[in-house]
């Protein structure tokens, strides 16, 4: 009985000390994340910068890409939860009309990676 007990508070104590490592502060994502996205039907990737910086107490940011269609705009809808940082951008359409792009990024470390979007965006922040 003894065995199982301290087996099952090992086992709450790893478990534990997972969520904490998992668990993100908005200030540990401040800084520039760069990387290549890729949309379906793209032939070439997109150059994609997220900058994030605190204002006011909370996460705030622009989004930008080499191409102009996402020209610094402002990001919306920030929030973090469980490993995940989830924002909306407006993004310039054709014919200039102006749509929004959802994201939902896992974050690992100094990487983040796009979850839901149809294709694929891996940023690093830039040291």
């Amino acid at each position: 009985m003894k065995l199982a007990s301290k087996i099952f508070c090992l086992a709450a104590a790893v478990m534990l000390a997972g969520l904490a490592l998992s668990a993100q502060k908005p200030a540990d994502l401040v800084g520039t994340w760069t990387g290549p996205g890729t949309l379906v039907g793209q032939d070439a990737a997109n150059e994609l910068t997220l900058v994030l910086e605190m204002k006011e107490g909370k996460l705030a940011g622009t989004m930008s890409d080499q191409y102009g269609t996402i020209n610094k705009f402002p990001i919306s809808d920030i929030v973090i939860d469980k490993g995940v940082l989830s924002f909306s951008s407006p993004v310039a359409g054709p014919g200039g009309q102006q749509t929004t792009i959802k994201y939902k990024m896992t974050i690992a470390g100094d990487t983040i990676k796009e979850l839901g979007m149809t294709g694929a965006w891996e940023a690093a922040k830039k040291k």
